[in-house]
């Protein structure tokens, strides 16, 4: 209540934030107009959720979106001398304030931070891990069902949705930016884990289609997006419990179809590893099956990489017999392998959708294996020679390469000898 201080002038510490008329007061209604708004619901939900804290300064307040001055002096009328408590408070904010979004062309942050704490809710609730029951995770839930703040629960969706649209959504929709570097952690920390408990589904649309393919996408699985579109209704409860009695079956069904369409290889007599689908793990098992016995027949496979994963099998123990102590596996060609008699490491890539071995990428593997007690010799294979003549110019001298259609053939780009190495 102003009326409480009896003086000309008011003087403020340096460091406070103050609102002003033209270096004057603001008439009573529009101050407490103000002051009701400022401590509301929704300014606080915006300021936690797109700021990321509540300690405010002048530039966060000069840059926040107002009601009208009207609108404001109409709330200021509807308190005496002291502000409501919360509820009350939030009450009057919707009573005067309701339609503020629409008239700024942007959703309202109190809808976009109760569907996100809705989608917390429904992760918590069938069970996700508590990793998982984070923004990010309820960002992506909401994507994968294209959920925006105004959408109702009953009319969620199942669109197919690749990791950038699913934070493009979350940027355009409840105005989380995420880094282009953060795709990583979406993928591997929050669609990773949905796919492990059968909530959602891979290529439903190309199940062969590559899992490190820029066209993969995702969607909720059928009986998830039934419990969702039940959030907030009167079958809730009843949807969960029937959820929850059969999320096992429906983990244990994915991971069988995911299974299935691994292809296997068999490294060696007794070990057998599978690969993901698609991509160039087709061209690996024609590696391991064809090129291997007919150029390195008492060889021994050490690495074999994975499409999926950053490998599918790593004998790290035999290659530091062989004096190399690999640290990133990101660096690490598609295949290695050991040819004991010769004492050979043969550095193989598989080329589908990546180059061959050129110049550059031969040097990184010179310094990645620098220190093999074994001579290093460098293989590009291709499918077909349609696929070798895309990458013809691109591939360097003294190097090999292997076409799978023509298995029994080896040609040698240049050099003193013949599949050998050079140092």
């Amino acid at each position: 209540d102003p009326e409480r201080i009896k003086s000309e002038t008011v003087g403020f510490e340096n460091h406070l934030n103050y609102f002003h008329c033209n270096g004057k007061g603001l008439p009573a209604h529009l101050a407490k107009g103000l002051a009701i708004f400022l401590n509301s619901m929704m300014v606080d939900s915006y300021f936690r959720l797109f700021n990321g804290h509540t300690q405010v300064n002048a530039t966060d307040l000069r840059s926040l979106k107002y009601p009208s001055k009207e609108k404001l002096e109409s709330l200021g009328a509807k308190i005496k001398d002291r502000l409501p408590d919360c509820d009350a408070l939030d009450d009057l904010i919707q009573q005067e304030v309701f339609d503020m979004a629409n008239e700024s062309g942007k959703p309202d942050p109190i809808k976009r931070k109760q569907k996100i704490e809705a989608a917390l809710a429904i992760l918590k609730s069938i069970g996700m891990p508590g990793a998982q029951q984070n923004e990010r995770s309820a960002l992506t839930l909401l994507a994968l069902t294209d959920v925006k703040s105004e959408t109702q629960w009953q009319d969620a969706n199942n669109p197919l949705i690749g990791i950038t649209p699913i934070m493009n959504f979350a940027a355009d929709h409840y105005g989380k930016q995420y880094a282009p570097n953060t795709r990583e952690t979406v993928r591997r920390q929050t669609v990773h884990q949905f796919l492990d408990a059968g909530i959602i589904r891979i290529n439903p649309d190309a199940p062969d289609r590559p899992t490190n393919s820029p066209n993969t996408v995702y969607q909720i699985e059928d009986s998830t997006l039934d419990l969702i579109r039940s959030y907030g209704g009167a079958k809730w409860n009843e949807e969960l419990k029937k959820f929850l009695q059969s999320i096992e079956t429906l983990q244990a069904k994915y991971a069988q179809e995911r299974q299935a369409r691994k292809i296997p290889v068999d490294i060696s007599n007794t070990t057998q590893v599978n690969l993901s689908p698609g991509g160039q793990n087709e061209l690996v098992k024609k590696i391991i099956d064809d090129m291997f016995p007919n150029f390195a027949p008492d060889g021994k496979v050490i690495y074999l990489g994975d499409t999926a994963s950053k490998f599918a099998y790593f004998d790290r123990k035999a290659l530091e017999m062989l004096g190399v102590d690999i640290e990133d596996h990101g660096k690490m060609p598609d295949v290695v392998i050991h040819h004991q008699k010769k004492n050979w490491l043969l550095l193989i890539e598989a080329v589908t959708s990546h180059g061959p071995v050129d110049p550059k990428r031969r040097g990184e593997l010179q310094k990645l294996f620098e220190t093999s007690k074994a001579g290093l010799v460098f293989i590009t294979t291709f499918l077909t020679r349609r696929d070798m003549m895309r990458y013809l110019p691109e591939i360097s001298w003294e190097t090999e390469v292997w076409i799978a259609e023509s298995p029994t053939h080896m040609i040698h780009f240049d050099g003193e000898r013949f599949l050998g190495p050079y140092e």
